[in-house]
């Protein structure tokens, strides 16, 4: 995620006085917010260079999709992101495999824990923060995989929040 220590709030008002503009309060705002989608979007797209390959491909981390289609429960919703990664035209054997490894081992923990996804999410947490080695491709791709199903994790409580939200919301 993007560091909101990065963004000096002082400096962009003064920025804003020096160029003359009249601009409201929610301008400053949706200017801060503007500068953190690009920050956030830096840092999806970060690559790596495939240092064991002569050829000097670049591999790009796999996204969360936007639409996974119908869920009714948090795993459901968990199992859409899962199933709809995506490498893109990534060919590098060794980084896909140990993506696709983070994403099967927890996968497979997921659904044996499939009513609690909380202790999915303090497993994968924890390997996390365990996690020392990134010197090699495979390394890599388990690791932005296990970042991968923390981040799928996430996007499948946010998605039952607000499924949960529209439904308190109908009936109200």
């Amino acid at each position: 995620m993007a560091d909101n220590q990065n963004i000096d709030m002082f400096k962009l008002v003064q920025e804003v006085e020096n160029q003359k503009k009249s601009l409201n309060i929610d301008d400053i705002f949706s200017d801060l917010d503007s500068v953190k989608n690009e920050e956030v979007k830096r840092e999806e797209q970060k690559t790596y260079r495939n240092t064991a390959a002569a050829d000097q491909t670049l591999i790009s981390k796999p996204r969360i999709p936007e639409n996974i289609g119908e869920y009714t429960t948090r795993f459901e919703a968990f199992r859409g992101v899962i199933e709809h990664v995506s490498y893109g035209t990534s060919n590098v054997n060794a980084y896909v495999e140990g993506h696709k490894d983070a994403l099967e081992k927890y996968y497979s923990d997921a659904y044996n824990n499939h009513k609690d996804l909380y202790v999915t999410e303090a497993r994968v947490n924890d390997e996390i923060n365990r996690y020392s080695s990134h010197t090699q491709l495979y390394e890599k791709g388990y690791y932005d995989g296990l970042v991968y199903v923390l981040k799928a994790l996430k996007r499948s409580k946010e998605l039952m929040m607000a499924r949960i939200n529209s439904e308190i919301n109908s009936k109200l």
